[in-house]
């Protein structure tokens, strides 16, 4: 029997991460009765990270000779899968129950190109990950949380279309592979998604966000194990501006970069801390004007969890409080992370 579903892991330097991915998933396709089969790619990690890999329940392995990248590592795991439905996914990813079943759902309207889940940035559930972290040309400010905020909630509530999707877990059929093409492999470190789902979009397609299918996402472990990241992520997201607004839109861009300061007159406080308020969420983000941010409802007192604070980089961590029915903001904060 055909799989009726294609799980392609990719695998950097994350062997503890991709066993409980894997776990996850086949746990998915037992209790979730789904024929699926599990395609494990490993981008260049290492002979012990190999012989970690190679004593998971995966039913094909891939082990690449060099870093390829997410992008890469996909396009490996998609020559190889069998089944026409596909889900594509990081290997620090936990699937929730009932996850893969609404995503393979979603791929059911032939008006979507791509589907995504809730993320969680804990595990205990608490702090939502972004919806939409497309990059923009205009960036963010003051003006633009408040819209910002409502959207989010929405989303996180109710789903539906959004401009972009996460790319730490992707549903997609493989016809939409064959119309729009692969992830482009010159994206050695994010930005690969935006730029196919912008294909994606092109062709008439919906890129639709699943609340109901919720993933615990442990974001940026992997990143920080490799010494390459930030220059993959800067030739990445040289690459994507130049392509969407070209040549004199990327200049603007890294010139507004490197004018970019700290906003002055936020206060700093000793910990990453909110006492509870009714009718409000909390936003925590590195960016100062905290579009996008991770968020929880303050609905009981908020401390930043344990080991989300094990996956932040030292640095500033930007809080704020923000009325739930417009999105206003009611007071922000700076955390220096040691």
């Amino acid at each position: 029997m055909s799989p009726r579903v294609s799980a392609v892991v990719v695998n950097h330097r994350s062997a503890a991460e991709a066993a409980a991915c894997v776990a996850s998933l086949e746990d998915a396709f037992d209790r979730e009765k789904i024929v699926g089969e599990i395609v494990l790619v490993d981008c260049a990690s290492g002979p012990e990270e190999v012989r970690a890999l190679e004593r998971l329940p995966a039913d094909v392995r891939v082990f690449l000779d060099e870093n390829r990248g997410y992008s890469g590592g996909v396009n490996a795991g998609l020559a190889l899968a069998d089944s026409d439905r596909l889900l594509l996914s990081n290997a620090d990813v936990v699937f929730g129950p009932g996850a893969v079943t609404e995503l393979l759902a979603a791929l059911e309207d032939p008006r979507v190109g791509a589907a995504a889940p809730l993320c969680f940035w804990d595990a205990g559930e608490v702090l939502r990950l972004p919806v939409e972290t497309g990059p923009t040309f205009f960036g963010a400010g003051r003006r633009s949380f408040p819209a910002h905020a409502r959207r989010t909630l929405r989303l996180w509530s109710q789903g539906g279309g959004a401009r972009h999707l996460v790319g730490a877990v992707l549903a997609a059929r493989r016809d939409v592979f064959d119309r729009v093409g692969r992830f482009d492999e010159r994206f050695l470190f994010e930005y690969e998604e935006s730029e196919w789902e912008d294909r994606v979009r092109a062709a008439g397609l919906e890129l639709r966000f699943a609340p109901r299918a919720r993933v615990r996402h442990l974001f940026a472990r992997s990143a920080v194990r490799n010494p390459e990241t930030e220059r993959r992520r800067a030739i990445s997201r040289r690459l994507y501006r130049e392509r969407r607004w070209g040549r004199a839109g990327r200049w603007l861009l890294e010139r507004r970069d490197a004018r970019a300061p700290r906003p002055p007159g936020v206060p700093r406080v000793a910990e990453p801390v909110l006492p509870a308020r009714p009718g409000a969420w909390v936003a925590v983000s590195t960016n100062p004007s905290l579009v996008p941010f991770a968020g929880a409802p303050l609905a009981a007192d908020f401390r930043l969890p344990e080991d989300v604070l094990e996956s932040l980089p030292p640095g500033p961590v930007y809080i704020r409080a923000f009325r739930e029915s417009d999105g206003r903001p009611l007071e922000t904060f700076v955390w220096d992370k040691p």
